[in-house]
């Protein structure tokens, strides 16, 4: 009978070490996914800080250029229309193929 109540204690110690190991997957699955998702937020605002600079800075450039442009034909109107009908006509051409 010693036999059979070693079995029997050794199947129920067994029985709570695969109880625990379920317990501690769990919560290792539980913080992996804390840290996974604390990682996406950090990668999504990086991102989005990246995009909200590279949008300033190309708004900027872009106000730059229209700026030099406008004076450029404020200063010599007759150059740029000259400039505007051979650009206008280049496109016509190649439009009308």
């Amino acid at each position: 009978m010693s036999g059979s109540n070693s079995s029997s204690s050794d199947i129920e110690q067994l029985k709570q070490d695969l109880t625990a190991l379920k317990a501690d997957v769990a919560s290792l699955v539980g913080h992996l996914t804390a840290g996974a998702t604390a990682g996406v937020e950090s990668a999504v605002n990086q991102i989005d800080e990246g995009a909200q600079t590279l949008y300033r800075s190309v708004s900027a450039e872009g106000c730059k250029a229209m700026k030099a442009v406008s004076t450029q034909v404020e200063q010599q109107p007759l150059a740029a229309l000259l400039i505007a009908l051979g650009v206008g006509y280049i496109g016509g051409r190649f439009l009308s193929r």
